[in-house]
């Protein structure tokens, strides 16, 4: 049993390294993100966590200003590509195209923004669209979620090109 558990530390220690090593990437690259308040607590493949801060994001009705709610979407969903672009070796200048966000609900709270892959063949498309043409584009969603609740909606169109 004591081995498991040793198995899971190591794991989780990982894990928080790799979280944290391209937190410190992103914060280089894009210097404004750093006033968001945010930490990446998970990276995968197909889906990113950031925990953002309601303190440093509140307005002046005391919920997390939209700017922010979009903002930290928009580079939650840019840091799961970005994370998977390089974990493959690939090259190139990833942007945004195009954006849409719903506001469901209130954020009154720290909250948490997951952005996720369409799907596992959406993303061998992409990759292997860029790889023959130097060119490609993916939609990613991501979602803001305070207390159990989905507070807000996004899809944004990615392009990444040489």
């Amino acid at each position: 049993m004591e081995r498991s558990s040793e198995k899971k530390r190591h794991m989780e220690s990982k894990v928080t390294s790799l979280e944290t090593t391209f937190e410190k990437t992103l914060f280089e690259l894009i210097p404004q993100t750093r006033n968001f308040g945010i930490q990446f607590t998970e990276i995968g493949e197909t889906e990113l966590v950031v925990r953002g801060s309601y303190a440093l994001n509140k307005n002046h009705l005391d919920i997390v200003f939209g700017g922010s709610i979009a903002a930290i979407s928009i580079t939650t969903a840019w840091s799961l590509l970005q994370h998977n672009i390089q974990r493959l070796g690939l090259t190139g200048n990833l942007v945004i195209k195009q954006q849409e966000i719903k506001f469901l609900l209130p954020v009154n709270a720290d909250f948490d923004c997951i952005a996720t892959l369409p799907s596992a063949e959406a993303w061998t498309q992409f990759v292997d669209h860029y790889r023959e043409q130097g060119r490609a584009k993916i939609t990613v969603q991501a979602r803001i979620v305070c207390q159990s609740r989905t507070t807000s909606t996004f899809e944004g169109v990615f392009v990444l090109y040489r």
